[in-house]
C-alpha cells in the first residue's frame, strides 16, 4: 500500500509539473496576444487563456493539497504500513508455497527464502521435518536444528 501511496505522489507532482509548463506556455502565448492590436478578438483570446490557465492553477492547489495529505498520512501510519507490507509479504510467500512441491519447498527452506515456522505449508508434515532435520545435522547447523526442533516442541505443548 505504502508503495502504492508513493506512486500516486509522484503521479501528482507529475501532473502538477506538466500543468505548470501549460501555464507557462498560455503565458508566452499571452504576452504575444498583448502586442497585438486592440481588437474584440483579442479580448476575447485573451480572457479565454486567463480563464485557461486559472483552471490549471486550481487544479493545481487540489493536486498539491492532495500530496501533502497522502505525505502526512505516510508519515503519521508509517508503522502500521510497514505491518501491513510485512503481513502481506508473508501471505504471498505463503499462497505461492502451496502451488509448489515438496523438493521445491525443500530447497526454498533450507535457502531461508521460506522460513519454517506454524504458517509453513510443511510444518505439519512429519516426513519433511525429519528430511529439514537430517539436512542440518549433516551439514552441522546444530543451532538450526535446536531451533525448528524447539519450534516444533513448542507448538505442541501448545
Amino acid at each position: 500500500m505504502k508503495e502504492l501511496i508513493q506512486k500516486t505522489i509522484d503521479l501528482l507532482k507529475k501532473k502538477v509539473k506538466e500543468n505548470l509548463e501549460l501555464i507557462n506556455k498560455n503565458q508566452v502565448r499571452l504576452n504575444e496576444m498583448l502586442n497585438q492590436p486592440f481588437s474584440s478578438k483579442r479580448t476575447y483570446l485573451i480572457e479565454k487563456n486567463y480563464a485557461a490557465n486559472k483552471a490549471l492553477l486550481t487544479e493545481n492547489n487540489d493536486l498539491i493539497s492532495l500530496q501533502v495529505n497522502l505525505v502526512n498520512f505516510l508519515e503519521k501510519h508509517k508503522e502500521t504500513l510497514n505491518k501491513w507490507e510485512e503481513e502481506s509479504e508473508s501471505l504471498a510467500e505463503f499462497d505461492m508455497a502451496a502451488f509448489l512441491d515438496d523438493d521445491e519447498l525443500f530447497e526454498l527452506t533450507i535457502q531461508g527464502k521460506l522460513g519454517y515456522e506454524t504458517g509453513h505449508p510443511k510444518f505439519e508434515d512429519e516426513l519433511f521435518f525429519k528430511r529439514l532435520l537430517s539436512h542440518y545435522t549433516s551439514i552441522e547447523a546444530y543451532e538450526k536444528c535446536n531451533a525448528i526442533m524447539t519450534l516444533k516442541k513448542n507448538n505442541h505443548v501448545s
